[in-house]
């Protein structure tokens, strides 16, 4: 590989942009909360995927997640407040058909949420053994 080649992988979850009238209004009103997507790290296993949001200044009570239509949708709530308005962290990913989203689990600390989605049965890696 050179200099010039970057190695890239193929994950099953799609990044979606979610626009609601709510945004919109937020861009107008000096008031309004700015709403900003935070970074992720996404790490795809056999398991399924683990992604780490970074969303300073949130925490477990400020944090709502939501899956709706195989859209898993993040709102977190931050302390942290920018030309005088508060921050809400906003992020959307598209989810692989068949994940159930009750056994999707969440956790923060230090400011970072940190999301484990398993996959599938039909997406795990089944190994054979050879005789």
């Amino acid at each position: 590989m050179t200099g010039t080649e970057k190695q890239t992988e193929k994950h099953n979850i799609y990044e979606v942009i979610i626009m609601s009238d709510e945004t919109v209004k937020s861009e107008i009103n000096e008031n309004a909360a700015i709403q900003v997507m935070p970074l992720v790290d996404i790490l795809d296993s056999n398991e399924g995927l683990t992604l780490w949001f970074e969303i300073p200044g949130a925490n477990s009570g400020t944090v709502t997640i939501e899956v709706k239509d195989d859209v898993l949708s993040l709102t977190a709530n931050s302390v942290l407040r920018k030309g005088g308005r508060p921050v809400v962290f906003k992020r959307g990913f598209r989810l692989e058909e068949g994940i159930d989203p009750e056994k999707i689990t969440a956790r923060t600390a230090d400011g970072v949420l940190t999301l484990n989605v398993p996959k599938p049965e039909q997406a795990k890696v089944h190994k054979i053994k050879v005789s």
